[in-house]
């Protein structure tokens, strides 16, 4: 193929984070290769970043890059997290476009196509939304809650975001993600928050077919916690008006002590005082464990640690090395 003709199709980086997928790199490998890396109006590339493998999931990389130059690879020195594989993804992804696909093929490479369609009629940012999935019913029921929650009160105004890490992004809008400073990330929201032109494709999610999945519900819950202290006013608000609220009982049952004093009655027990010490203590407690939850977010920040370090890498120059 002439060098002329690779310059003149469109560049497409797909970023996919790594982490003990030993089993399902070679099915990846010949999935995406068959649907995306020998698609005839489009020159992709793969980025792999291994968040810390233990099982040998960066020698299959290293292989990959080895044999094919359309692949290439980042090693982070330990595990770091999805969302910081993401970021480095995102820091050394050098095409038009920049799409996201997990490893284990749950979401079909196919559908990267029609986001490509979509980004070719001018949206900067193309989410895939989940039409069926392979998936537990709470898992389902979970998800649903979730995005329903953050529709509401974190993100921002009709955006079209989908809370999955399966999404494509103009170079324009990977440049504004490499301007967020957070430590602490969740990559859909921080994508949605740059506001570009969006669009949604929907798609089947397919059955993992190998390995099990890394995303418990504890992340799933950790996740919507991050989500809404990072993004959401609403748990600052929610303290603040449970605050007033029980500073107003407090003030009505001590008018009521008054009065019974006053009239030379005297408290016929304790039960209810103690129940009313318990609730201003509780939501006392309460309101710390917030503040004391934005005071930690706050020294995250301003320690400034990087995001991730790099260990290793394969197939990328140096200008890539940051």
């Amino acid at each position: 193929m002439p060098s002329s003709d690779v310059r003149s199709k469109p560049r497409i980086t797909i970023v996919t984070p790594v982490y003990n997928e030993a089993e399902a790199l070679p099915s990846y490998r010949e999935e995406v290769t068959r649907a995306l890396l020998d698609h005839p109006d489009y020159n992709v590339e793969v980025l792999f970043v291994d968040d810390g493998s233990s099982d040998g999931s960066w020698d299959l990389i290293a292989r990959f890059c080895e044999q094919d130059a359309r692949f290439r690879g980042v090693r982070l020195s330990r595990n770091f997290g999805a969302h910081a594989a993401l970021s480095a993804g995102f820091d050394r992804a050098d095409g038009d476009a920049v799409a996201t696909l997990a490893c284990d093929l749950q979401d079909p490479p196919e559908v990267i196509l029609e986001f490509l369609k979509k980004w070719g009629q001018g949206n900067k940012i193309v989410w895939g939304h989940r039409r069926t999935r392979q998936d537990s019913s709470w898992r389902i029921l979970a998800s649903l809650a979730f995005v329903s929650l953050l529709r509401k009160h974190a993100m921002p105004r009709n955006s079209r975001f989908t809370t999955g890490s399966f999404f494509l992004i103009d170079r324009v809008v990977a440049k504004c993600y490499r301007q967020f400073p957070e430590r602490n990330r969740i990559t859909f929201a921080l994508v949605a928050y740059t506001g570009f032109e969006q669009a949604v494709v929907e798609y089947d999610r397919m059955e993992r077919k190998v390995g099990v999945s890394k995303w418990s519900f504890g992340q799933m819950l950790s996740a919507l916690y991050d989500t809404f202290v990072g993004f959401s006013k609403l748990p600052a608000r929610v303290m603040t008006r449970l605050g007033t609220g029980i500073f107003a009982a407090a003030m009505v049952f001590s008018v009521y002590l008054l009065i019974n004093w006053l009239g030379g009655d005297t408290f016929p027990g304790w039960t209810a005082v103690m129940l009313g010490l318990t609730l201003f203590a509780g939501g006392q407690f309460l309101m710390m464990g917030l503040m004391g939850e934005y005071l930690s977010r706050i020294y995250t920040e301003v320690a400034g640690r990087p995001l991730y370090f790099v260990s290793d890498r394969t197939g990328l120059g140096d200008d890539c090395d940051r």
